[in-house]
């Protein structure tokens, strides 16, 4: 095969005999003609932009690794300074050399100086290969001949110059969407185009819905999947219906009260040799057939957003809340997945098969627990006492496969989630999320099906999606491990240097009962590597589970919905040769935007979350709060209030006080009053909320 000339200018500069050229020399290397040497030099150019090599300013040419540049995403701060992440830690960009890059752009940098004393490594930014922020949200500032967005993303470090004739009808004050058509430059702003108004006013709505468009996320579907949404039905043909089994069982679902996705339902009964579960997943591979124009949106959205009392879907309201969703009372497409325990709770066999069920209840995970904890409640009422039985047997198999897999060495980090309430555009309540005995319950059932599904597929050398959860940066947990030391507690260490997840669930037990728990828990929380999608089976470190996939949740996760296809393949005895090429061709692919749409899913739940704590804290400013020290960074100190929410004591906004920090010892001295720790329990004043930090900014009371 013929190399292309790109490859062929690589091949060049990659020789160890390579000596920086020219433009012009590579040029005359390249061609003999003068139209030759224009698409030579056209080809340079290109490259250069994508990052591949570098033209100095003496038009020399060369590849960016041996003069020691490195590709990266550029992070601004809202303070104006840049950091790109590493393995082996943080580079520092200081603001003159972003090179005018924007926070998200992918550049091409250079380290100066490298981390040393515990300083993090310093660089520059040499070029921009490719710009990644295009849409900007922002406050319409209006004037008689042209305009500005002023950002709410205070990483941006711009106004937006608006011409007058790209106003699209925006007034002052208007709350905008923009899309920038030309980038800052030295001594010039950059420029866009105003593409819609969100709202005259701002308010928690707005807001929400601003967050939205900046990552561009859409509520709203194509056309195309609209048109192919409204041919689906929810009848059952006779040729469907033969093919299925029908399990008529007490069957029923547990869900959030505000719940209408309902994916999952069980059955549950005593067995000879102990228990048998069912557990049924809708079906939702039956109405999303693959490579259709709702197959292609699901797997671009990749999941469910849920944020407050709303949700962006991953699928259209008729099949998440309709034609999927276990609705009690309605016949159901469904993966059914049976499993026999024994009485100790470990798996003896299962059995996966396409199926019909009719949810009998649409029960509750706080009714439940009422009845399960306390024998009360809206479970006594419905009157049923096969199902008040099937619920204590569930108990009874959730408590031992709780215990299986704590012994096992599960990871259990115990960090109250904070809940909102919303009515309107307020929020009207806040308090702590409960993992009450229904959701272990629910909990336990599910990991139980998704490791059941994830063994069977992989013995059988089925390519399926796993989700794999690797283990910890071992650097990382010998700096926690110090510390653990220090405060006189024990750590697990193994000759061949490996962790286990038994080891970090023993640090995390011993500290339960001492001040620095929140310290201890939030390192090792952060030391954990992120779990993600693959299609190749890797153990999940948090869980110690040795084969998991994601199986129970395809209304709402793009990977469920992939592996329901495959086992449905499987099933039918459509998934031959051919077929299983095909999976093995694309899953990686699908693991990394599954992955990177979960990270981006959970960025802008936190992001929303931030917004809704701002809008409930503002109405408290001057009021008093008691809450737990639970970080110290360089420029304050983080808060935990009662109610959840985290606020910030700034130690610039702190009067008269300075304050010596101690970091081996995390804790900072006030001088000439009192020393502070991680754990301290303090009494504290909202002073302010920071709409454009979002944070809510705290002082002491004193």
């Amino acid at each position: 095969m013929r190399m292309s000339l790109s490859d062929a200018i690589i091949t060049l500069m990659d020789d160890s005999a390579y000596r920086a050229l020219t433009v012009e020399e590579i040029a005359r290397i390249f061609s003999s003609t003068k139209l030759e040497r224009e698409e030579v030099k056209k080809t340079l150019r290109q490259l250069s932009s994508e990052g591949k090599i570098i033209i100095d300013s003496k038009k020399r040419c060369n590849l960016p690794e041996k003069k020691g540049y490195e590709k990266g995403i550029l992070s601004i701060n809202a303070r104006g300074y840049g950091f790109i992440s590493r393995e082996d830690g943080d580079v520092f960009i200081a603001p003159p050399d972003t090179a005018y890059a924007m926070n998200g752009d992918e550049v091409l940098y250079k380290i100066t100086k490298h981390p040393a004393n515990g300083l993090r490594a310093e660089g520059f930014v040499h070029s921009i290969i490719k710009r990644n922020t295009d849409i900007i949200v922002g406050q319409f500032s209006k004037s008689k001949n042209f305009g500005f967005v002023i950002p709410d993303d205070n990483r941006i470090g711009y106004d937006i110059f608006i011409p007058k004739k790209l106003f699209n009808h925006a007034k002052h004050g208007d709350i905008v969407s923009c899309q920038i058509i030309r980038y800052p430059e030295k001594g010039m702003k950059p420029e866009g185009m105003v593409l819609q108004v969100i709202g005259r006013n701002r308010n928690l709505l707005v807001d929400i819905e601003s967050e939205l468009v900046q990552r561009k996320i859409t509520r709203e579907f194509p056309i195309k999947v609209s048109k192919q949404v409204q041919l689906l039905s929810a009848e059952i043909s006779p040729k469907e219906r033969s093919k299925r089994e029908v399990f008529d069982e007490l069957i029923y679902t547990i869900d959030g009260s505000d719940s209408k996705d309902l994916d999952d339902a069980i059955s549950i009964k005593y067995a000879k040799s102990g228990y048998e579960l069912g557990v049924y997943i809708a079906d939702v591979s039956h109405f999303v057939t693959e490579n259709s124009p709702l197959d292609k949106e699901a797997l671009s959205r990749g999941t469910s957003i849920y944020f407050a009392n709303q949700v962006v879907p991953m699928l259209p309201e008729k099949l998440s809340n309709n034609l999927c969703s276990l609705n009690p009372n309605e016949e159901k497409l469904v993966l059914a997945l049976k499993m026999v325990f024994n009485k100790k709770g470990k798996l003896i066999e299962h059995k996966i098969s396409e199926g019909i069920i009719v949810s009998k209840h649409r029960l509750v995970y706080e009714d439940v627990s009422d009845f399960l904890e306390n024998g009360e409640g809206k479970i006594l009422e419905i009157g049923d006492k096969e199902l008040e039985e099937s619920l204590q047997i569930a108990k009874e198999l959730a408590d031992l496969l709780r215990e299986k897999r704590f012994k096992r060495g599960s990871i259990d980090f115990d960090f109250p989630e904070t809940k909102y309430e919303v009515q309107g555009d307020a929020v009207t309540k806040v308090g702590v999320r409960e993992m009450r005995i229904a959701n272990h319950i629910i909990e336990e059932f599910m990991i139980a099906a998704n490791e059941t599904v994830a063994e069977a597929m992989y013995l059988q050398e089925i390519p399926i999606l796993y989700r794999v959860h690797e283990e910890p940066n071992p650097e990382k947990i010998e700096v926690i491990y110090d510390n653990v030391r220090a405060l006189d507690l024990k750590v697990k260490k193994h000759r061949d240097g490996r962790i286990f997840p038994s080891d970090i669930q023993y640090i995390i037990d011993q500290s339960n009962e001492i001040q620095q728990k929140d310290l201890i828990h939030y390192s090792l929380l952060r030391a954990m590597q992120k779990a993600k999608y693959s299609s190749k089976e890797t153990e999940h470190f948090g869980l110690a589970s040795k084969y998991y996939t994601h199986f129970t949740s395809p209304i709402r996760r793009y990977p469920d919905l992939q592996t329901h296809r495959i086992i449905k393949e499987m099933l039918s005895g459509k998934l031959n040769l051919g077929r299983i090429k095909h999976y093995e061709s694309i899953l990686e692919e699908v693991a990394r935007k599954t992955s990177e749409a979960e990270v981006k899913a959970i960025d802008v739940e936190r992001k929303v979350d931030d917004i809704l704590a701002c809008y409930y804290m503002s109405d408290y400013i001057g009021e008093i709060f008691e809450g737990k020290i639970i970080n110290f960074v360089s420029f304050g100190i983080f808060v935990k209030l009662e109610n959840t929410i985290e606020g910030l004591i700034r130690y610039s906004e702190i009067r008269k006080t300075k304050f010596a920090k101690n970091h081996l010892e995390h804790s900072v001295e006030e001088e000439m009053r009192q020393r502070y720790k991680i754990g301290d329990i303090i009494e504290v004043v909202v002073e302010q909320v920071d709409f454009s930090f979002r944070e809510v900014i705290l002082t002491f009371s004193y």
